[in-house]
């Protein structure tokens, strides 16, 4: 596990990757960028019990360094992984994906009180429906979206009743295009209408500082 802070990860406090790899081949992912990491899936079984060694309660996102739930995971892996999240109910666990619709394949949801459900909307057509896929596949009002990295303006006007949270970020490779205040300030207007808390990462450059997190 990594710790995370300032310049780091910073609306969580670490990373835990149980799970690591993706094939989503996205052309802005930051992974591509670290010279020895693979992309390759892999389940790494001896970091399953690394979150109980930490015992004062704590945020973990859990797969930072690819996609859990990627069609190319393996069912067990997941349950393993479920499992120990089980076992440490003093944590909170924050899933991210962009095959939001395999949450829908967990069970005892509304059991699992530690753990929020996230997806990634990027404004490009391959998220543009992973709002109503986390919402038709989320049981539990413990729901989150991150716009990051943020390529454009969302255009299909993204409802956001039933997220609980949202996060905005920009995209950090070099040379990347600076994200406009605009694709910002409509979603912090949505976000504001449905009672949606707001994160915004320093990298957007937003000139006001929002750094809302859920406490529970």
């Amino acid at each position: 596990m990594n710790k995370q802070g300032k310049d780091k990860i910073d609306w969580t406090d670490y990373t835990w990757n149980p799970i690591s790899g993706c094939l989503h081949d996205c052309h802005y992912c930051y992974l591509k960028r670290m010279r020895f990491f693979d992309m390759a899936p892999d389940f790494h079984p001896e970091r399953l019990a690394e979150p109980q060694l930490i015992k004062k309660p704590a945020k973990i996102f859990t797969g930072s360094s690819g996609d859990m739930f990627g069609g190319w995971v393996e069912p067990k892996w997941l349950d393993d992984v479920f499992d120990r999240i089980n076992r440490t109910y003093w944590h909170t666990f924050q899933l991210l994906t962009k095959n939001p619709a395999r949450y829908g394949d967990i069970p005892n949801q509304d059991k699992m009180r530690n753990v929020w459900f996230g997806t990634t909307d990027d404004a490009l057509i391959f998220t543009q429906y992973n709002i109503e896929r986390l919402k038709k596949s989320v049981t539990v009002p413990r729901r989150f979206v991150s716009f990051e990295p943020l390529i454009g303006e969302v255009t299909y006007a993204p409802n956001l009743a039933d997220i609980q949270w949202i996060i905005i970020g920009a995209d950090s490779n070099k040379g990347a295009k600076k994200p406009e205040k605009v694709w910002a300030d409509n979603l912090i207007k949505e976000a504001r209408r449905v009672g949606a808390l707001i994160f915004i990462k320093d990298n957007y450059g937003y000139p006001e500082r929002i750094k809302e997190i859920p406490t529970s």
